[in-house]
């Protein structure tokens, strides 16, 4: 199973990332792993990756009490 994750910038990390996860019984690996300072470039790689992966998943990660939009 592939899962593309998009995780919003925090007060630890300044930018948005991009990156792919494939989760199997006994493999686990995090691969194509992206920065972006602008979110519409990082919403952008995700879809891509969507597609070049032929990604399960999608999941966005945010900080507790962030506003989305």
């Amino acid at each position: 199973m592939t899962t593309i994750v998009l995780a919003h910038p925090t007060q630890k990390h300044a930018s948005f990332q991009v990156f792919a996860i494939y989760d199997a019984p006994d493999v686990h690996r995090v691969f194509a792993s992206e920065e972006f300072a602008v979110r519409d470039e990082a919403e952008r790689a995700a879809r891509e990756m969507m597609e070049e992966f032929e990604a399960d998943h999608f999941r966005r990660v945010v900080e507790v009490g962030e506003r989305i939009g």
